[in-house]
């Protein structure tokens, strides 16, 4: 073979690879698959618009510890975005409101005994609500969450795109904190994958900003609410 056209193979392959590299970081067609399931008890279709709606410190597996905060932030953004004309009180305001009323102790000892019992003590449970001004309060669980990447073009020895995948586990209770019970609750499972170029994992974030917003499209009065209420 002639160098002339060794030199013209080559600046083809290169123009090929290019172009698979331009395409590959442009792709990002996502497919998720939900499970949804839920409890209506209590909570009628105003009750949130009337009344408001703070969250409670998520409860968190051993190693996810640090992602309580950004878990709760993501739901009550959502719900502020879902429900405009609800009163949501973000995890830091109600701790803020905790902290002036120096009732962390009791909040304390509140969560310490929910993380054993599953029941959160009606008594403090009520002080937070009147302290935050909202008369519903959302207990966040995060039951897993897993993220990775699977390789599916290679050209030349050189990965060119892969499929990046997540997972998501959520359990979600709405307390009423004047009578110390729960009026409702759902689990969410998103399992998400979606092919690029680029090397940024699934976000917890985003995984989050899904998983609530098909559990918030389950609330009684929710505009899309898929069961009638």
């Amino acid at each position: 073979m002639n160098r002339r056209l060794q030199n013209a193979l080559k600046r083809l392959a290169g123009g090929g690879m290019l172009g698979l590299l331009l395409v590959a970081g442009g792709c990002n067609s996502g497919q998720h698959v939900y499970n949804v399931d839920h409890t209506g008890l209590r909570l009628g279709p105003t009750d949130l618009e009337a009344d408001g709606i703070g969250f409670l410190t998520p409860a968190a597996g051993t190693g996810r510890e640090a992602d309580k905060q950004a878990l709760a932030q993501s739901f009550a953004n959502e719900l502020e975005r879902a429900r405009p004309d609800v009163a949501v009180r973000g995890l830091a305001e109600v701790l803020n409101s905790v902290n002036t009323a120096n009732l962390d102790q009791e909040y304390k000892a509140m969560y310490r005994d929910y993380l054993q019992t599953g029941i959160l003590d009606a008594d403090v449970l009520a002080e937070v609500g009147q302290i935050s001004e909202v008369r519903y309060l959302a207990q966040l669980s995060l039951a897993g969450f897993t993220q990775g990447n699977r390789g599916r073009l290679s050209l030349l020895g050189l990965r060119i795109f892969d499929t990046k995948q997540g997972s998501l586990r959520i359990f979600l209770q709405i307390w009423d904190a004047q009578s110390g019970t729960v009026v409702w609750e759902g689990s969410g499972e998103l399992n998400y994958a979606y092919d690029t170029g680029r090397e940024n994992p699934v976000s917890f974030s985003e995984l989050c900003r899904l998983t609530a917003e098909k559990l918030f499209a389950r609330l009684p009065g929710a505009t899309d609410n898929q069961d009638g209420n």
